[in-house]
Order: C-alpha cells, then structure tokens, then sequence
C-alpha cells in the first residue's frame, strides 16, 4: 500500500497518530512475527464481520498475523443436528469418528468463511488447512478416560508459516493437527499456544466474547501481571476454572517466548489492542525488571543517552544528569526510562521512554503502572505533535496548553494545578534539534 492512502485508511477506521508509532514499529518485524491471533468459536458465530474487516485492514497495511481459529459452539450445534451428544473430560471434547468428520467439516467451513470474507474485503488470506502444517499424536488419557481422535501438537511448520506471511498472505488455521491415521481434533488455544512458541511473535491476542478477564462485579481487568497479581485473583475466586487455567498457561508461555505480549480483547477492539498502549482489553504480563534510583549515579548515563536521543530524534542538552532528580525508574536492559523531578513539589515526569526495538511489547504500560504506583499525583507536557498524546489525554485527569506545550496532571486540585501549569510549561527543553 502507498504511504499516502495510510492516514486516509486510519481516519476511515477512527484512529489516532498512536498508531503510528506501532505501524513502524511492526514494519520492522519480521513478518510472521507480528501477530498470532487466536479467535474464539463464538466469536465467529456473532462477530466474523469484524474481525474480517480488521484482518483485510491489516493485510492492507502489509502486516500479516498468523490467526488460528475455534469453532466449539458451531461443533456443538452440528452434533446436535446429527444426534450426537457433546461429550467432554476436564475441558476436552471426547471425539469419536464420527464427530471427527462433524469437527473437520465444521471447522473447514468456518476457515473457508473467514479467508473468502478477508479477501472480499480487500486482504490477502490463505487457508492453511489443506497445507496440513500442524503434526500431532493423539492425546493421553485425562482421568482414566480415553479422549478418541483428540491429539497434542508434535510439530509445526513454522518455515511454511513464514513463507506465506512474506508472500504478504494472513495464514488461518482450524483447530486440527494431522497424524499418520487422519485428523486429530486440538484445542485452539493449545494450538496458537504452540506456534507462538515456534514463532516468537511480538504479540498473542486472543480474542473472545467477554473481551477479557473480568473480576467479581463483571467489570474488565485492564492489565494482570501473572507474577505478583494471578496468585491473589486465584485465592479470592476472582478467576477460576477455565480462565484460571487460561492464564495459567499464559505465565508458563510468558516464561517460554519473553518477547511475546499477551492481550485478551473483542473483536471490536482488535484494532486498539494491536495498535495502542492503552489498549481496551486484558493486557496480560510477566513482572518487567524495573530498578528505582534517586540519581544517576551509578547508572549507564551513556545507554540512557542513547535510548532518549533515538526515542525523541532529540540531542540531549549538556548537564543533563548533573540536575537532581526525585527518581528514575529504569528497565534493566535500558529498554524504558522514566525520569521524575520535582516542580513546586509536585512530581513532574520529566521523561518517559521505550526504546524503539521495544515499542508494541507492553513495556511502556508496564513502566506507566510501575509511575503510577509511585507517584499518584504526577504533572507532566509534552509538545503539542506528540504522537502519543492521544494516550496522555486518557490518562490524565486534566490538561491545559501553554505556549507550545500541553501540561497534564492527574490527581492535582483544580487551583493547584493551575499554579504548577505555568512554572511546568516555562522549564528548558532538556532535547534539542539535532
């Protein structure tokens, strides 16, 4: 696609200069490391125009994620039209022969359905079915019971994969692996679970009907961190059963492909989940490595030069780290920073950085919340451009624009925040043109 239908394609689908930031940063990926996608059964029941408008948006933009589909709602009406009873054992669909054939038929034609509206939409989608890409042997038993033609993953061919994904196609797969004796009916999460680990996609979004993890009142759970906040949601029954065991999964993976970002969303918000630091699902991580100094002594001044000045496409003003600081907050590997002053006694965020490389992994949400649960009340600006400030405006609880600047607060008093704008707003520019 030409560079100059881009802004007319975001505006048609209500996006923000945000996006630009990840578009870049997704076009330096390797395609078939952009995205697996894993879409639920019922989700295609009620929402398969969505999603694929999204897919073709996507294809458009040449960005190819990998999507694996279920079809576990649709299976369970076939059966019942043919008289079959659904049978499971812990989760897992019991198939015998006969609803192996039901299950392959079901889940071709949902694939089938979903690749002939991607491409009526305009993208580029390839049923990866018949390419039989997914190897499996058949499961063990799960409490004694013998499950028929349910199998485990064995292999994938990640090469295929990639090969289509650079030939600028979105491969979609059923939940099906294939064996010497036939088909074998898999679990769809365990599926996109297994190629994300072959593939080391910079993110897995799972798409569902609730749009994400939800605590005890029905109310989303905007971020979970399986480290310090699974164990907690666990012991109150927060999450249990399937979702527990779904977020269980998701720390072992997190722990397998640590480039990978884990987000739950609708399909209504695919497009913001992909695209945005806020996102508006379930933004599922693994504890980042985050160290608090009160200076800069002792830190890598050389590293956190490099990071800011590549960030901003700034050159850092001379005695920059001579200045006392209330702290920074630094990613370990110095992939994010975030350097907090002091204004009229306020904390004042003075920067706030991802590194490039990082940018669309989850790093920056993770360093927000880490700013958030130090600092309650925070000023900070940004300049009028900024591309992110679409995320500022949904984060703070007021702004003001001052010269060229754009002063944010969040959890300042109205008359106080109006004395702290103008002293914010009138300090130096710590980056200049290069």
């Amino acid at each position: 696609m030409k560079d100059e239908y881009i802004p007319k394609l975001f505006k048609s689908f209500g996006l923000g200069r945000e996006y630009w930031l990840y578009l870049r940063a997704f076009k330096k990926t390797r395609p078939h490391q952009f995205a697996v996608i894993k879409i639920s059964g019922g989700t295609l029941a009620e929402k398969a125009q969505i999603v694929a408008e999204d897919l073709a948006f996507l294809s458009k933009l040449g960005l190819c994620p990998i999507v694996v589909h279920g079809g576990g709602r649709q299976i369970d009406s076939a059966l019942a039209k043919k008289g079959l009873k659904s049978k499971k054992a812990a989760g897992a669909r019991v198939t015998d022969e006969a609803s192996m054939e039901i299950v392959a038929k079901v889940l071709g034609r949902l694939t089938a359905s979903l690749v002939k509206s991607v491409n009526a939409n305009g993208g580029k989608a390839v049923d990866a079915n018949p390419l039989h890409l997914v190897s499996a042997v058949k499961a063990a038993r799960v409490k004694g019971t013998d499950l028929g033609l349910v199998g485990r993953v064995e292999s994938v061919d990640a090469n295929r994969l990639r090969s289509i994904c650079e030939a600028g196609g979105i491969p979609i797969l059923a939940s099906i692996g294939w064996s010497a004796g036939g088909p074998l009916n898999i679990n769809a999460d365990a599926l996109a679970k297994e190629i994300v680990l072959r593939v080391q996609p910079r993110k897995f979004i799972l798409v569902t009907e609730a749009g994400g993890v939800m605590d005890k009142a029905g109310n989303l759970i905007s971020e979970i961190d399986v480290q310090s906040d699974l164990p907690n949601l666990a012991a109150n029954g927060t999450v249990d059963g399937g979702m527990l065991l779904k977020l269980e999964e998701m720390k072992c993976l997190l722990e397998m492909a640590r480039p990978t970002v884990v987000e739950i969303c609708s399909a209504e918000s695919l497009l913001e989940e992909l695209f945005t630091v806020k996102g508006s699902g379930t933004f599922i991580r693994r504890g980042a490595n985050f160290a608090v100094s009160r200076a800069f002594d002792g830190l890598n001044t050389r590293r956190i030069t490099a990071l800011l000045e590549a960030s901003f496409g700034k050159k850092l003003v001379p005695g920059y780290f001579s200045h006392p600081v209330e702290s920074v907050i630094l990613e370990r590997n110095y992939d994010a920073i975030a350097v907090v002053k002091k204004v009229r006694g306020f904390p004042y965020l003075d920067k706030f950085s991802v590194a490039k490389g990082a940018q669309g992994n989850g790093l920056g949400k993770a360093l927000w919340r880490e700013v958030q649960k130090l600092y309650p009340r925070l000023v900070w600006r940004a300049s009028q451009d900024n591309a992110v400030n679409s995320w500022y405006f949904k984060n703070c609880c007021g702004c003001q624009r001052n010269g060229g600047w754009i002063v944010f607060w969040r959890n300042v008093g109205p008359s106080k925040a109006l004395g702290v704008v103008s002293a914010v707003a009138s300090l130096p520019p710590t980056l200049v043109r290069k």
